[in-house]
């Protein structure tokens, strides 16, 4: 409990800070989607990291999965795909991934982590600037 003394002998609580929560201009953001094959998967990550809208891709091929499609159960062996793009980056790269996925409804789920090793956070910051024209 947090006191302020007053008048002489009496103690008064002072109220609590609500805590703040704040947005950084800009951040890493971890975005994941599944692609039917290890070739397309190259190929979009590829295209991605050459317009500078990620920073890292990682290519997990070998996921199984199971999932409800217009009423059926399917299955399928996918390519899962991690990138390592930024807030300001995100919007420019789900509209490229969903113009380049073969789907036609692409898993596209962006994660914003709570820690992030600092040197980290800054190389996939500068990896995804948009170069300037010489």
């Amino acid at each position: 409990m947090t006191t302020e003394s007053g008048a002489p002998g009496a103690e008064r609580e002072l109220p609590r800070p609500q805590p703040v929560s704040v947005t950084p201009p800009d951040g890493l953001l971890l975005a994941l989607t599944t692609i039917g094959s290890r070739q397309e998967a190259e190929s979009i990550a590829r295209t991605l990291l050459d317009e500078r809208l990620v920073a890292c891709a990682n290519l997990l091929p070998g996921c199984r999965s199971l999932y409800l499609w217009q009423g059926a159960l399917e299955e399928a062996d996918e390519t899962l795909v991690l990138f390592k793009t930024t807030r300001n980056r995100y919007r420019a790269f789900e509209e490229r991934l969903r113009a380049l996925h073969p789907y036609e409804l692409p898993e596209i789920v962006a994660l914003s982590p709570d820690a992030v090793l600092p040197a980290y956070a800054a190389w996939v910051i500068g990896e995804t600037r948009r170069r300037l024209a010489r």
